[in-house]
Formats: C-alpha cells, structure tokens, sequence
C-alpha cells in the first residue's frame, strides 16, 4: 500500500507541475497576420534561446519578479524585410483572471535600446475581450522600452474596466519579453 500511495503522490504531482508550467508556454499562431500588420511584409525565422543560471538570476533581479518554471528556453521571431532585419516577435502566455493570455510582442531598436513596435492578444478567456484587444488598450505598449515600469495605472494609464488583472498581466508580459530580449543580446 505504501508503493501505492507513492505512485500517485507522484502522478499528481506531475500533474501539478505540468499545469503550472504550461502557463508561460506559447505558440505563435498567426505569423502571417501579425508581420502583415505589425511590419507590412517580411519573414522571419525561429531561434531558440536557452536561460542559465546566472541569466536567470540578471532577468529575474531586473523584472522583480521569479520566471516561471518552464522558462528555461525562450523562442524568437526575427522579422526580415529581403536580408535586413526589421524587428522581433515574441510570445507568451499571462495569467489574466478568467484563464491564460496570449500576448504577441514586437520589438524593434531604438535610439537608447530595444522598444516596443506593437503588442497584441491573440488568445484569452477574459470577459472584456473586446476592450483587452483594443487600440486604446494595447497602442500604450508603442515605444515603451526597459526604462518603463509597465504598470497599468502609472506609465500604462488605460487599464480595461472590469479587467485589471488580465490588462497587467498583459503589461507583465510585455515587459518580461523585452528584458529577456536585452539579457539574451538581441537573439
């Protein structure tokens, strides 16, 4: 009974794990769509970055915040126009209040450092959807770079009404992205 037991402590908490790990995981579902509408044309590539130790210590000091425990590998979308490159798309998956969040980022260089080009959802759960999704929403990520704090209430004005903790999550995300960008040295 005792082997018994220790199996399914075990199973569950597989589980367990497997359902808190699968929160920041997150495909990039529409590529077209969104390098038609975020960069007008182009195409891109999937490089896979890998977080050690010590970076994970820098990113983690510089966002305040533990990365999830499934962000041992990160996954960019270098945008190209012909051969120059245009931009960086990266995705992941946020916890809003009614389930997760998928946020789609685009970076490109700015005079001081990386910025953000665009940000949209490209999946969610929240009952707000409409206004989680709409430019007055999202179009106050444009231009937001590492020196930005990403809070909804302070250098984001705009939270949605109803869906503070999904428009944060979003914020969170976005800025997540961003410093994984710059500790990885532009991937």
């Amino acid at each position: 009974m005792g082997r018994a037991t220790t199996v399914a402590a075990l199973a569950l908490s597989t589980l367990v794990l497997a359902g808190t790990a699968a929160a920041s995981l997150c495909v990039w579902r529409q590529p077209d769509t969104d390098i038609s509408g975020i960069f007008g044309s182009g195409s891109y590539k999937t490089v896979f970055a890998d977080i050690t130790d010590s970076l994970k210590v820098k990113i983690e000091k510089r966002l305040g915040i533990a990365l999830d425990a499934d962000e041992t590998q990160f996954k960019y979308f270098p945008v190209f126009k012909g051969t120059k490159r245009v931009g960086t798309v990266m995705t992941h998956a946020g916890k809003g209040q009614f389930g997760a969040i998928e946020v789609v980022v685009a970076v490109v260089e700015g005079d001081s450092g990386p910025v953000i080009k665009a940000v949209r959802i490209q999946r969610d759960r929240e009952k707000a959807k409409a206004a989680l999704r709409s430019t007055e929403f999202l179009s106050q990520f444009k231009g937001m770079g590492l020196t930005d704090k990403f809070t909804v209430g302070e250098d984001l004005k705009t939270a949605v009404a109803g869906a503070e903790k999904a428009s944060q999550a979003v914020a969170t995300a976005a800025r997540k992205l961003l410093i994984v960008y710059d500790e990885l040295g532009r991937p």
